[in-house]
């Protein structure tokens, strides 16, 4: 049997401890710059390490899945405010304070402060997605199905509300 004493040609040649074998410099040495915060594209979705996963984190990419369930807030937001508008037609009133408010400013300032609010307070949650709610094992994220589910409760109740008003 032949063993071979010399290392292949093309074989990594071992470096000696504290050589630098970067191309470029270190990133890390110089503080990240303004319009480093919105980079087009990022690899980080998760955290990387085990003793990462009971820690918030931050990360530079977001599942399909959240994206659509965004959008699906948003649209329920918009249908709860135009079953709200025929409801009141039919004789009902709003209970919320400030939604009462844009609506004696009328029907335009009524949309558009409902889907602004709705749209201000989704990237905050996006991006905190990650992080545990007052120090428990329920994530920010965990919010989005259940703020859906309640938009879904809150407009079946307004098509049963719709229904009785158009039994009378």
């Amino acid at each position: 049997m032949n063993v071979p004493t010399e290392m292949p040609i093309d074989a990594p040649k071992p470096v000696p401890p504290g050589v630098e074998q970067r191309e470029k410099s270190d990133r890390r040495q110089s503080p990240t710059s303004p319009r480093g915060c919105f980079p087009l594209a990022g690899r980080r979705k998760r955290q990387r390490r085990a003793e990462e996963h009971r820690q918030p984190y931050f990360v530079d990419r977001f599942s399909s899945t959240l994206l659509i369930l965004v959008l699906m807030l948003l649209m329920a937001s918009l249908v709860d405010a135009l079953l709200t508008l025929r409801l009141i037609q039919a004789g009902g009133t709003e209970i919320n304070p400030l939604m009462d408010r844009l609506l004696s400013m009328g029907v335009v300032p009524f949309l558009i402060g409902k889907y602004i609010l709705t749209a201000i307070g989704l990237p905050l949650l996006v991006i905190f997605k990650n992080f545990y709610l007052f120090g428990t094992r329920f994530r920010i994220g965990y919010l989005f199905p259940v703020l859906l589910s309640l938009y879904a409760v809150l407009i079946g109740y307004q098509l049963v509300l719709m229904h009785r008003a158009a039994a009378f």
